[in-house]
């Protein structure tokens, strides 16, 4: 499960907020308060979130990186504790992405939390504060063939829905209601390719069954092929399903790589 949200909120802030457990109950509606000795969270801080009614729930911080702006945890009892991912991305126009991915069994598990997360992920973008300096988010379009156009409508995927974004640690792709985001430096190589069959690559992302890469194509005469140094979750709602690599229909793809920093 991968659920997002954006805003003009600076990521500065959102990381700030993010990470200091007295400020979760102020943008999460579901948490009523939090017992935690930490002001700020790191690897192995622990303590408990209560939700509605007070019931409490145990977590476990299991990672921070503070450079990337992301981090994860546990939660729940150790017999039946959910794992999750949090990452703070810049948005074009100096706003934030807000992220959570949740991987493998606990998506199954969480599947109910996908709108309280995200109502709570609006909240936390929603208000601008002081922030810091603007980082430059490139935005690529997606190239749509009219043919293509018409099959991915019914999917919700629209020139409107459609996009890539390149910060300095991210790279964010949102394909309809798809999502794939993994930092810069876990993309390894791009080439441009192209000359696809309609049948196989027009309406949603498709997978590979010979590699499962996944393709969010537009068209069938170019786009770009991008290969990871780890397989990155996205075409399935339970982050099960991990991908080598993406094709993506971007109108600029020697651009693309450019901003990935990626040669041919």
């Amino acid at each position: 499960m991968l659920v997002d949200a954006h805003g003009p909120a600076h990521p500065d802030d959102v990381w700030r907020r993010f990470t200091q457990p007295d400020e979760w109950s102020s943008w999460a509606h579901l948490i009523m308060g939090v017992d935690c000795a930490d002001d700020v969270i790191g690897v192995g801080t622990t303590g408990t979130v209560h939700g509605p009614g007070g019931v409490p729930v145990a977590f476990s911080v299991t990672a921070v990186d503070p450079e990337l702006r992301s981090w994860s945890w546990t939660v729940g009892p150790r017999f039946a504790e959910s794992a999750m991912d949090h990452f703070v991305l810049p948005a074009p126009g100096g706003g934030t992405r807000a992220v959570l991915r949740v991987p493998g069994r606990s998506s199954a598990v969480l599947q109910p939390y996908r709108l309280p997360a995200t109502r709570a992920l609006r909240r936390l973008v929603a208000e601008p504060g002081g922030g810091g300096w603007v980082e430059e988010v490139r935005t690529f379009e997606l190239a749509f063939a009219p043919s293509y156009a018409a099959a991915g409508r019914a999917f919700g995927i629209t020139p409107a829905t459609a996009t890539v974004e390149v910060g300095p640690q991210w790279l964010y792709v949102a394909y309809g209601p798809w999502r794939l985001v993994t930092p810069v430096a876990n993309v390894a190589t791009a080439e441009v390719t192209g000359g696809f069959a309609w049948i196989k690559t027009a309406g949603p992302p498709h997978l590979s069954l010979e590699d499962r890469g996944i393709s969010f194509t537009t068209n069938g005469d170019r786009a770009l092929c991008l290969t990871f140094h780890e397989p990155v979750p996205s075409i399935d709602p339970t982050a099960t399903i991990t991908h080598p690599g993406a094709t993506i229909s971007v109108a600029d793809p020697e651009g693309l790589a450019e901003a990935l920093g990626l040669e041919f």
